[in-house]
């Protein structure tokens, strides 16, 4: 635990029992009582009852992903018995996924929804709910640590193929048409925003030489030229289909802070962002993170805290936790200090990302 700052203690003089809980590990008993985590706990505990992982992928409340997000959001971990009896039908799912062999199987979108969906994005945030050390997290941070090692190593940001071959393509799309090498045997080989969470996650648990490739991953992510490329990459081609063509992944969509004037929702995955990327030194000394800092301290209160503007600090039904739709640590939203406490915490977990060093291989 990284030493308590000033934020810390004016934070745990006035935030609530789950952000407290998040800052020192304390109060685990007391957490499951607060209103905006039983809510969380509800929605697990009917997938959990049914044993139901399908709708993984998606915006709304009741996709696993925002389950599991919002879950890491309010800080739950596996050391809290009700949160734990409800991620064990998950893992016993992953246990068995990962043993299977697809190596055989032609190309199809259910392949690379098998790699995308129920393996990156429904364990991404597993490590961050305290799962980092289970054999089937670790097999999937493992694996996509090597896949998209091996891409980034080679600096390449041309990822499109010619369309000409690719038949019955909307006219739109063909532009933007993801080079099927980058997928051909069902795992993609474009960094997402789910396997920034993912080895965010797992900074801690990951060997020196692992959290080395993870930062070479994150460097291609935060250059100009990936910006460039949008947030959905682009259009993945499987012939033979209903469909031959489909959007299928999100990549980091950073803000151009430098050139243009951002609105409001534009900003509104900002913070959550800026947390993810801090767990990563690659971040620390890139130009966009310096100025997304730069950005935040213009909300720095004479005291010292921080108070965002609300759309930095959304919390709102059928959002992306991943676009920082769900910001809210388990605050009361009609008490007078609800945007100082939940701005203050995000950029007190920011800092203390820099300070633990965790990427150092403290």
């Amino acid at each position: 635990m990284g030493e308590l700052t000033g934020h810390t203690d004016w934070l745990l003089a006035n935030a609530g029992v789950v952000i407290r809980h998040a800052l020192t590990g304390g109060c685990a008993e007391e957490v499951a009582k607060n209103a905006e985590v039983q809510a969380c706990l509800v929605r697990l505990a009917e997938r959990a009852a049914a044993e139901r992982l399908g709708d993984i992928h998606g915006s709304h409340d009741y996709r696993m992903e925002n389950i599991l997000g919002k879950c890491a959001v309010l800080s739950l971990k596996k050391d809290i018995p009700v949160f734990a009896e409800k991620t064990d039908f998950i893992l016993a799912f992953l246990d068995k996924h990962t043993r299977r062999d697809d190596s055989e199987e032609p190309l199809s979108f259910g392949k690379i929804y098998a790699s995308h969906d129920y393996e990156t994005v429904l364990a991404s945030f597993l490590p961050m709910l305290g799962y980092a050390e289970h054999a089937a997290v670790r097999y999937i941070a493992r694996k996509r640590l090597e896949i998209l090692y091996g891409f980034s190593q080679q600096g390449r940001y041309d990822i499109y193929m010619d369309s000409a071959a690719c038949k019955s393509v909307p006219p739109a799309w063909r532009a933007r048409m993801i080079d099927s090498v980058l997928y051909a045997d069902g795992n993609i080989a474009l960094p997402t925003v789910h396997d920034l969470v993912l080895f965010a996650g797992m900074m801690s648990a990951f060997t020196r030489d692992e959290r080395a490739m993870a930062e070479n991953i994150v460097s291609w992510m935060l250059h100009e030229k990936c910006r460039a490329l949008g947030g959905r990459y682009g259009y993945f081609y499987v012939p033979g289909g209903a469909y031959n063509a489909k959007s299928i992944v999100r990549g980091l969509c950073l803000v151009d802070l430098q050139t243009l004037v951002p609105d409001k929702g534009d900003l509104t995955a900002l913070v959550y962002q800026c947390f993810l990327l801090s767990h990563f030194s690659a971040a620390w000394e890139s130009e966009w993170f310096a100025m997304a800092l730069a950005f935040l301290e213009q909300f720095r209160a004479a005291e010292g805290h921080y108070r965002f503007p609300q759309h930095l600090i959304v919390e709102k039904s059928d959002a992306y936790v991943t676009n920082g739709g769900h910001m809210n640590v388990g605050e009361d939203k009609r008490g007078k200090l609800y945007r100082e406490i939940l701005s203050t915490y995000w950029m007190e977990r920011i800092s203390r990302n820099r300070e633990r060093g965790i990427y150092d291989g403290a």
